[in-house]
């Protein structure tokens, strides 16, 4: 078997710089930020299911944007995006995906919806 890869975020931190404080929870979302974002310290998510919150960091963020680009369209289907390439531009995230990216940062896994 031969496994060809390609690089989606040459710069994940710097792409989550500049995208995720446009991002917006939702009606229907369990998780939102109820903090502005901070890249250099953490920003806090509540999961209004479970009526709890978590400090989130950088690296939960990046780890999140990895888990949404392995699972989108193998296991996990929001947005209408089919492929992770579709990931890389801003303007294809709809509340679907930032809801699972949030459930991501939060949970490390989607659980929700």
């Amino acid at each position: 078997m031969t496994t060809i890869t390609a690089i989606l975020f040459e710069n994940a931190e710097s792409w989550l710089k500049e995208n995720v404080p446009d991002m917006e929870a939702d009606g229907v979302s369990a998780i939102r930020p109820v903090t502005a974002f901070n890249a250099e310290g953490t920003t806090r998510y509540k999961d209004s299911e479970e009526g709890t919150s978590k400090d989130c960091t950088m690296a939960d963020h990046v780890q999140a944007l990895k888990l949404l680009c392995d699972s989108v369209g193998k296991t996990l289907f929001v947005g209408g995006i089919k492929s992770p390439i579709d990931l890389v531009d801003p303007c294809n995230w709809d509340g679907e995906v930032y809801d699972a990216f949030f459930q991501y940062v939060m949970l490390g896994e989607v659980i929700y919806g």
